[in-house]
């Protein structure tokens, strides 16, 4: 077993690739499209808040950004489900990706997106619904219902996912002033079961938002490594 888990590190990589399909969204879906002058200007001035290879531990690397864009796939029922307009779900600011950063071990990758919102009060709207009570519940609810052909599709032929389940961390594990949420997922391929933890942390500053995504398996992310990151990016907004 133990050989054949190291073998499948690199599904760090696929989960990275299926989240980024829009199955397991932070609540907004960046879209640059066709930037406008004013739109491409905003979306150089969020690369400038996105981690880079040197803010990673000594032995991680860096690959292409596996976020698509796509929008998610549960945007109405997630809608319902939290009271709130779909646009909310489904808005579409000006945004930047970060590579993927990835462990020695292919165990854990980090990413960031920054967005940069109309106005702070549209930027509001979004944090709000990111931490609404009901976003853990109602999370899992669209994951193991509308979303999970989509999720399922993300990872390739052959490969399962089990009963996921969203929850919040306390907000002493991460820099203050973010909001939060951990989804826990059991992932089957050729008969291996690898248990993934996908950590989405969001801060917002004015108009400005960034998200942060930590992906582990089969264990938690380090503690120590999310709550530097996660004060690193806060502090870069």
């Amino acid at each position: 077993m133990k050989a054949r888990l190291a073998r499948s590190g690199s599904i760090v990589m696929v989960v990275a690739t299926a989240v980024a399909s829009g199955a397991l969204p932070v609540l907004n879906a960046p879209d640059v499209g066709a930037a406008s002058s004013k739109t491409a200007s905003l979306v150089v001035q969020a690369k400038r808040s996105l981690f880079a290879l040197s803010d990673m531990p000594k032995g991680w690397t860096s690959s292409k950004s596996s976020n698509n864009n796509s929008s998610f796939p549960g945007a109405d029922q997630l809608a319902s489900c939290l009271g709130i307009p779909v646009s909310v779900v489904n808005s579409h600011p000006p945004s930047a990706d970060s590579p993927d950063y990835n462990s020695a071990d292919q165990l854990q990758t980090v990413s960031d997106t920054v967005s940069i919102y109309p106005s702070a009060k549209a930027a509001r709207k979004v944090f709000a619904a990111e931490a609404n009570p009901r976003t853990p519940s109602c999370l899992t609810t669209v994951l193991n219902g509308t979303s999970k052909a989509t999720l399922e599709s993300g990872f390739g032929a052959g490969t399962s996912v089990g009963t996921i389940a969203v929850t919040r961390s306390p907000a002493s594990k991460f820099a203050p002033h973010a909001t939060n949420f951990t989804a826990l997922l059991p992932v089957t391929s050729q008969g291996v079961t690898l248990n993934v933890q996908l950590t989405v942390v969001t801060f917002v500053k004015g108009k400005v938002e960034q998200s942060v995504t930590l992906i582990s398996v089969q264990g938690s992310f380090p503690a120590t490594l999310a709550r530097r990151l996660t004060a690193l990016a806060a502090s870069r907004i």
